[in-house]
């Protein structure tokens, strides 16, 4: 599907975490086709304000292309950043226009043995659309979901995933905490984790998703273990 511009309506606002992220769930005009590659991203269009000319941001796409009729969007607040504290302006019912599908940070052919995500925060967004896209095709692969976060609330979508793990044998989680409360589980940074449970990287894919630095680490662990350059994929959020 080539990119277009459209009109979409916002039907939910979730609040999740303690980190000022939010999962908006957007829905399509009756009638309107809007198919992607899971793993995509969009353009949210910001218009001008007094304050700022229009601008566009991307975001990736949370939702599995099957779930038809609406995507789904999570992102972090940020400090002064204009794109997010005008969206935290906004509440149900109000339109945003968005430009896309964009974006070929999409799953490989064929399949490997073995996928393995590894993202922190909102980079787990691209992942949340593989992930389920892979397990709704009965994809013949081992997927490993590697997230970090700094706080035991941050862990987006945990009770989704676990569930997703309960059915799906061929599906597993590790979630890890950097800064700790109460939780009991890893405590390390993702790329200690990848080298903990992903031992192997003969038939195997690292996807990576999030901030420059924490890519740059993974990416550095995985050529280590033995993995190769064409193993590897990421997308940088900054």
């Amino acid at each position: 599907m080539k990119a277009g511009i459209f009109t979409t309506t916002i039907e939910k606002i979730v609040d999740m975490g303690v980190q000022e992220t939010r999962h908006f769930k957007l829905t399509f005009d009756p009638g309107t086709v809007y198919d992607f590659e899971a793993g995509q991203f969009l353009n949210i269009l910001i218009p001008e304000t007094p304050e700022h000319k229009a601008i566009k941001r991307p975001y990736s796409i949370a939702s599995p292309p099957v779930w038809k009729g609406y995507v789904v969007l999570c992102w972090k607040r940020v400090a002064g950043g204009i794109a997010t504290n005008y969206l935290w302006t906004l509440k149900e019912g109000d339109k945003l226009t968005i430009q896309g599908p964009l974006g070929r940070f999409t799953p490989r052919t064929p399949l490997p043995q073995s996928i393995i995500y590894v993202s922190t925060g909102t980079g787990i967004a691209p992942f949340r659309s593989m992930i389920h896209t892979l397990l709704a095709q009965n994809a013949p692969c081992e997927i490993w979901n590697i997230f970090g976060n700094r706080y035991d609330e941050d862990i987006l979508y945990k009770e989704e995933f676990e569930a997703l793990a309960a059915k799906y044998p061929r599906f597993k989680n590790v979630f890890t905490v950097s800064r700790p409360k109460t939780w009991k589980g890893e405590t390390q940074y993702v790329q200690f984790m990848l080298k903990k449970y992903i031992p192997d990287p003969k038939d195997k894919h690292v996807y990576i998703c999030g901030l420059t630095s924490m890519i740059n680490e993974v990416q550095k662990t995985a050529l280590e273990m033995g993995f190769t350059k064409e193993q590897i994929f990421f997308e940088k959020y900054d």
